[in-house]
Order: structure tokens, then C-alpha cells, then sequence
């Protein structure tokens, strides 16, 4: 199981960033028009590496295995559009 982890690179507080992972945890259990709503959002700052970013944040996946399924090479890809995703996540989805 994934354990949350401060990124101070993230310029978000600890406590949002705490309920943004806790969010994304629940992501099976959110209503259609939230889910489409974290799509949508993963599509704008994940790029051609969204699904791979929803899949990271919504499962315990490890980025290994999640870059090796969508064909990343690097974990920088991943990481880059989880520090844009976290700083962009609207307060209506927590």
C-alpha cells in the first residue's frame, strides 16, 4: 500500500496535499461527474501521460509499474504532471 509522502517541491501545503492524495484514494468511489471532472483535469497537466497520472494517483501502483504499462522512460514525465495535477486539483472534488 502507498503511503503519503510530503513533496516539498510541490508548492502546496502539507494539509492539502494530504487531502488530495486521501481524495484520489476514494477515486472509485466519487460520483460520475467528479470522476469525469479528474479526467479532465488529468488530460489538461498530464498530457499524452494521463492515464498513467490517473492510474498513479488513484491506485497503489508503483511508478514502476505505471511508467512500464503506458511506456514512460522517465519518472520525471510522471512526477512533473503529479506536481501540476496536485497544484491545480479544485477545492469542490476534496
Amino acid at each position: 500500500m502507498k503511503r503519503f509522502r510530503y513533496k516539498s517541491s510541490i508548492c502546496v501545503p502539507y494539509d492539502r496535499q494530504g487531502a488530495v492524495f486521501f481524495a484520489m484514494k476514494r477515486y472509485g468511489e466519487m460520483t460520475e461527474e467528479k470522476k469525469r471532472k479528474v479526467e479532465l483535469l488529468c488530460r489538461k497537466v498530464g498530457g499524452n501521460a494521463w492515464e498513467a497520472l490517473l492510474q498513479y494517483l488513484s491506485t497503489d501502483a508503483t511508478p514502476k509499474e505505471v511508467m512500464a504499462k503506458h511506456y514512460i522512460a522517465s519518472y520525471t514525465t510522471l512526477s512533473r504532471a503529479m506536481k501540476r495535477f496536485v497544484e491545480a486539483y479544485p477545492d469542490d472534488l476534496l
